[in-house]
């Protein structure tokens, strides 16, 4: 990948701030028609440009292991674990 210039940065990010200033519900206007419209603040603008979603989990807030437990990765590898310590004895 290559580096970019200070200039080329700036206008990624200026790309990015129009094109994401719609993200999480804001800026629109069909569902709240009535109340107008909410601008995001400067500090959330650059946050949804750096970080687009607004959660990494699929419940949209906290950690998955809390909603759907061990996965499929862990709970193998610790059958293995197990099956290695039965074969020692």
């Amino acid at each position: 990948m290559e580096k970019f210039n200070r200039a080329e940065r700036r206008a990624q990010i200026a790309r990015l701030k129009a094109k994401r200033r719609y993200y999480w519900g804001y800026g629109n206007t069909w569902s709240r028609p009535t109340e107008g419209v909410d601008e995001m603040s400067p500090t959330q603008l650059g946050r949804v440009v750096q970080y687009p979603q607004a959660c990494s989990c699929p419940m949209g807030c906290g950690n998955a292991r809390r909603y759907y437990g061990r996965t499929l990765k862990e709970i193998v590898h610790m059958i293995e674990e197990k099956e290695g310590i039965m074969s020692f004895h």
